[in-house]
C-alpha cells in the first residue's frame, strides 16, 4: 500500500542540475579554446607556424637529376623528409580548427638547399636554396613549405 495518501507528485526537471551542466559545458569549451590559442601562440613564437613566403617549387624530374644522389632522409610521424644539407628539427603542431585534438608534423631545416617530402598527400619537391631556413608542414591534404623558421645551430626554438 503506497504511503502518499492518494496524492500524486508532479515530476519536475531538476533545474539546478541543468544549469550546472550548462555552465560546466561552457567552462569546458572556454578552457579548451584558451588552451588551443595559447598553444598556437607558442608555436607561432617558436617559428613552427608562420606567414613567411612559400618556398620555390621544383619538379620531380629536376630534383632527381640534381639532388637525389646526395639525400639525407628523415622519417617523422609518417612523413619522409629528404634534404641535401643542414639539420632538421620536427614537432607535432596543432592543426588549425582541430582545437588541440588534431596535430600534424612540422619540420624546420637550417639550410636544406632542396627538399623532397613524402606524406599522406603524396610527394612534393621544394628548392629553398642554400643558406635559407625552411619550415615544412605536412598535413593530410597538403604539404606546405615556407621560407624561414627559428631553428639554427645556435638557437633551439623549443628552449
Amino acid at each position: 500500500m503506497p504511503l502518499d495518501y492518494g496524492q500524486r507528485r508532479k515530476l519536475r526537471a531538476p533545474r539546478g542540475l541543468a544549469w550546472a551542466a550548462g555552465l560546466a559545458a561552457l567552462g569546458l569549451a572556454a578552457g579548451l579554446t584558451w588552451n588551443w590559442r595559447a598553444h598556437r601562440a607558442m608555436e607561432r613564437d617558436q617559428g613552427w607556424i608562420s606567414a613567411a613566403p612559400p618556398c620555390p617549387g621544383l619538379t620531380a624530374q629536376a630534383y632527381r637529376g640534381r639532388y637525389a644522389a646526395h639525400e639525407r632522409v628523415t622519417d617523422y610521424a609518417g612523413a619522409t623528409l629528404a634534404r641535401q644539407f643542414g639539420h632538421v628539427m620536427c614537432k607535432d603542431v596543432d592543426t588549425a580548427g582541430g582545437f588541440g585534438f588534431v596535430t600534424h608534423p612540422v619540420c624546420q631545416f637550417t639550410s636544406p638547399t632542396a627538399l623532397r617530402v613524402h606524406g599522406p598527400s603524396g610527394e612534393a619537391f621544394f628548392e629553398p636554396g642554400p643558406g635559407h631556413l625552411a619550415t615544412v608542414s605536412v598535413e593530410r591534404r597538403r604539404t606546405l613549405c615556407a621560407l624561414g623558421g627559428k631553428f639554427t645551430l645556435f638557437e633551439d626554438p623549443t628552449q
